[in-house]
Order: C-alpha cells, then sequence, then structure tokens
C-alpha cells in the first residue's frame, strides 16, 4: 500500500488523517494527534507556530474525510489472491478478517517490532506488516527513543561524578596513531540511539517543510492568478495583448485557416463590458492578418446599456519605431448583431478589420520582437 498525498497526511504522525481536524491557520492533523500536541505548555501549530487552543481553534474537516473515504486501495494480500478494494483507514481492520491472510503464527515465532528494547511491545505476522507499523508509528517510536534517553541519561548522571559524565558524553573519542579503536557497546548504542533520533526527527521536519512548500506554492498560484484577473478587470479599456510564438502560429493558421486565436477577457471598467481581441488569417487574402474584436459575458451585463456603444481603437506596435505602429479606429453601430448583449460565453460575431496587416511586412520591418506581436486595444464606451 502507497503512501497518502501530503494533503491526506497527517504531519504528526505521517500516516494517514484519521478523524481529520483544520486548525485556523489552515492545517489538516488526526485528531488525536492534535489533541496529544496540544497538551504541551504554549501550544502552537507544528507547522508554521501559530498559537492554538484546544477547543478553539481546531474543527472538523468534514470535506477531507469524505475525500479520504472516497480514496481506494487494494489489499496487502492481493499478492495472495485478495481482490478488495479498501478506504486506506480500513487496511488494518480488513486484514484481521482477510481469508486471504498467512495463518497465524506462534507467539515465539512472530516478528518482534525494531524498537522493543525501547519498550515496543507489538508482533507482526510478516516483514510487510512489520514496515507499515514502523512507517506508521513514527511519532510513537520517537517517544519511546525520548523516554529512553531520558532514563539513560538520569541513570548516568546519578552514579557519576562531574568528570565522568563529560567522558561519558563523548561518545568517541579519536586513537592514537599506534591504537586500534575499540568504542565500548555502551557508548556505541548511545551514539546509534542519538542517531536515529535525529534521522528520524530530520525526515519528519524535512516532510513538514515539503508540506509548507506545497501549500505556499499553492497560495502563491492562487495569488498570481488573482492578480492577472485584477488586470483585466481593472485596465479601464485599455488592454496590450502579448501575442507569443507568432510565426508558429501563423504557419499553424496557413496549414489549416479555421485556427483562431483569442486573448483573455478585458473590461472597460471593473463593472463595465467586457471584450476579447481576436486575431486569424484573413478570409479574404491569407496573406493578411484579420483584427476583430468580440463582446463577452459578464455576471452584471443586466446593469448594462445594450447594445455597447463606443469608441475602438487597435493599435499594432512597433517595437522600436512608434512611428511604424499600425492604428484604426471605429466606432461601433448599435444595428449589428456583434454589438448586442451576447447570450453565450462570447457573442461569436466580431466587429474590427479582416485585412488589418500584411503578415510579409510586420516579418520584414520588425514589428516581432523576439518572436512577439504586440497588440493594444482601447475600448470607450460612450
Amino acid at each position: 500500500m502507497t503512501g497518502p498525498e501530503s494533503r491526506f497526511e497527517c504531519p504528526i504522525c505521517l500516516a494517514w488523517l484519521r478523524d481529520p481536524v483544520l486548525t485556523t491557520c489552515g492545517h489538516r492533523f488526526c485528531r488525536s494527534c492534535m489533541e496529544l500536541w496540544l497538551e504541551k505548555e504554549n501550544p502552537s501549530c507544528p507547522i508554521d507556530n501559530t498559537k492554538l487552543q484546544k477547543g478553539v481553534d481546531i474543527f472538523p474537516d468534514n470535506f477531507t474525510r469524505r475525500e479520504i473515504s472516497q480514496q481506494k486501495t487494494k489489499c496487502p494480500n492481493i499478492a495472495k489472491g485478495c481482490l478488495e478494494e479498501l478506504s486506506p483507514l480500513d487496511v488494518e481492520t480488513h486484514l484481521v478478517v482477510c481469508k486471504y491472510r498467512p495463518p497465524e503464527l506462534p507467539e515465539n515465532e512472530k516478528l518482534r517490532c525494531t524498537f522493543v528494547e525501547f519498550g515496543c511491545e507489538e508482533k507482526f505476522e510478516d516483514e510487510p506488516e512489520l514496515q507499515r507499523h514502523v512507517d506508521q508509528q513514527i511519532q510513537k517510536h520517537l517517544m519511546l527513543l525520548s523516554r529512553a534517553y531520558s532514563r539513560f541519561t538520569i541513570s548516568s548522571q546519578s552514579g557519576a561524578s562531574t568528570s565522568a559524565i563529560a567522558q561519558e558524553a563523548n561518545f568517541w573519542d579519536p586513537p592514537s596513531k599506534n591504537e586500534v579503536a575499540v568504542p565500548s557497546n555502551d557508548n556505541l548504542n548511545g551514539l546509534l540511539k542519538a542517531l536515529y533520533e535525529k534521522v528520524v526527527l530530520l525526515e519528519q521536519k524535512t516532510r513538514e517543510q515539503d508540506i509548507i512548500i506545497a501549500n505556499m506554492s499553492e497560495q502563491i498560484s492562487s495569488l498570481n492568478l488573482s492578480m492577472t484577473k485584477m488586470h483585466l478587470r481593472y485596465c479601464n479599456g485599455c488592454y496590450l495583448w502579448y501575442f507569443n510564438e507568432f510565426k508558429n502560429k501563423i504557419n499553424s493558421m496557413r496549414n489549416d485557416s479555421r485556427i483562431m486565436h483569442y486573448s483573455p477577457g478585458f473590461y472597460t471598467s471593473a463593472n463595465g463590458y467586457r471584450l476579447c481581441i481576436r486575431l486569424n488569417l484573413s478570409p479574404k487574402d491569407p496573406n493578411y492578418v484579420a483584427i476583430l474584436i468580440h463582446v463577452m459575458k459578464t455576471e452584471h451585463d443586466h446593469a448594462l446599456d445594450w447594445p455597447f456603444s463606443g469608441r475602438l481603437t487597435i493599435t499594432l506596435i512597433h517595437p522600436t519605431q512608434t512611428f511604424r505602429n499600425i492604428k484604426e479606429t471605429m466606432m461601433t453601430r448599435p444595428e449589428l448583431e456583434a454589438f448586442r448583449r451576447p447570450v453565450q460565453e462570447m457573442n461569436p460575431k466580431g466587429f474590427g478589420y479582416t485585412e488589418f496587416a500584411l503578415i510579409e511586412e510586420l516579418f520584414s520591418q520588425g514589428y516581432t520582437d523576439n518572436n512577439q506581436l504586440l497588440i493594444k486595444v482601447q475600448a470607450q464606451p460612450v
């Protein structure tokens, strides 16, 4: 069984979220893990250290609970013939009654947990079951390691002088050149315990950081999208369309005259009309590009005056020589269908110039900069 996605993984126990709860700072945990965590002095979120209060800043996450319940995984005994598909949270319960489970071993033949010396009394039928236990019970084993280390420290301090304690703290001293180092078993075991604890803690920290980075990336993407939408809404009818990959798109349109390219929709004001630009090859002469304007649907069309009436200016910008800019201005014509209130996402009828510019001149006179054409549209309702 594969591990959970990061959004379904508890950052504390690193297993599937059980009875998930959501904090006021937006992070998810198992209820039991979070309640235990909040028993600490000055409790805070394990992810971003936001101060939290038990019973105040923790809420049931029923949406995530439903999502997890809809996840399906195969029974670990699939190689033995079990074809059951289960919720990840039901796997352990199913394994108890699975008819394909291996015959139960006598107690003295069962595999003991790797952490048996530190107090974990669990026993297992096979290696996969043992490995699942080790992967899912990291928090429990960390606590056992911490307690064992505390007991070891206390017993060492009670029976040793200050100099002896200092000597014990040096797990390994470099030997002389003529001497072979043979560290004592006690020191080696202590070193291994400390190193294992640090490795597990670092692994947990790494996973927490991965979750934080994933959340931040998602927030940044959301903010970028919001900024783009704001730019389109608050451009006051003056929109710059950077038409990238111009040469490639021209070749594609020459191969298929049905291809048309549309800009994002932009607004004449925050609650004004919404328009977009269309660029395609001229149906009359494919040596020319056609540039037209389409009216698009908004959530507030009922508050606008129809048909759309105003002045539209289309400018094809030269990147270095402004006197070469190709500029055309037109007044809308209310009798045309192109300016009526759209009933679809975009009015299928456009208005503009079917032969706006000769393609060969756009290339030869340097209108494309880095294979990019810049089109500026100004829409002024009247």
